[in-house]
């Protein structure tokens, strides 16, 4: 059986209402081939949902950047997730690496923001990955386990965990495609081991381009990609949309 394939687009604070609806529209209209195997997510900015989420879509679904890991209460500047619900996102990013270091986010805040989104019966996307002085002394593995040890709980039906190595994130490096399969394996016992019960898909993010996309989406373990600077050029992101038969 063929895997599903994930292609999900994360705007981060780019982009115009005008130009994000264009966007949007033209993307939709690609004849995509057996599209029970593509999932296409776009995750906008918060100002861009409510705009987005009128636009009549048969292919593409939405998600949001980030959510607060309460429902309601006095939090100036944050969103929450029934306003993201209303707005017709299906999946919310959490524990992007840019979150964690200038929003200070802990993976204890993670969690709650995880568990938050799943009762909503929304789908988490977490973020997970190293740094480049991590992956230089050998304790990524050590890094990424904590990561998903304290931040996923046991009561988790469904999730998809983006690995984003920091240290490709907007450089243009990627790890080796061994590399790559290398934490998709260790991600993937995870879940075997320690929670069983989860529906789990594991996509990669950095760096991620129209000329590479298919190879890395051939890993075994890997289900497609969270695409940053390619998802804002329309001619990369329908490149890599119909790279998937």
């Amino acid at each position: 059986m063929q895997k599903k394939t994930f292609i999900i687009a994360n705007w981060k604070m780019n982009m115009s209402v005008n130009n994000a609806n264009k966007f949007i529209k033209k993307l939709d209209k690609l004849n995509y081939k057996k599209k029970k195997f593509k999932e296409i997510v776009i995750c906008a900015q918060f100002l861009l949902l409510p705009s987005l989420s009128k636009i009549s879509r048969k292919n593409i679904l939405l998600g949001s950047q980030d959510c607060h890991h309460e429902p309601q209460g006095a939090f100036t500047g944050d969103s929450s997730i029934d306003l993201i619900k209303f707005f017709k996102c299906k999946y919310v990013i959490v524990g992007h690496s840019e979150r964690r270091k200038y929003h200070y986010e802990s993976n204890h805040l993670i969690k709650k923001k995880i568990d938050l989104i799943s009762i909503k019966n929304l789908i988490p996307i977490l973020c997970i990955g190293e740094s480049l002085e991590e992956r230089k002394s050998k304790k990524y593995k050590e890094k990424i386990y904590g990561q998903l040890n304290e931040s996923v709980s046991n009561k988790i039906k469904k999730l998809v965990i983006a690995y984003e190595p920091i240290w490709s994130i907007g450089t243009g490096k990627i790890p080796s495609y061994d590399e790559i399969s290398e934490i998709s394996n260790l991600i993937k016992n995870f879940f075997v081991k320690f929670r069983k019960n989860c529906d789990l898909s594991i996509v990669y993010g950095g760096s991620v381009d129209s000329l590479n996309f298919r190879k890395i989406s051939e890993i075994k373990n890997i289900n497609g990609a969270l695409i940053g600077g390619s998802s804002l050029k329309y001619s990369e992101l329908k490149k890599i949309v119909s790279s998937i038969n």
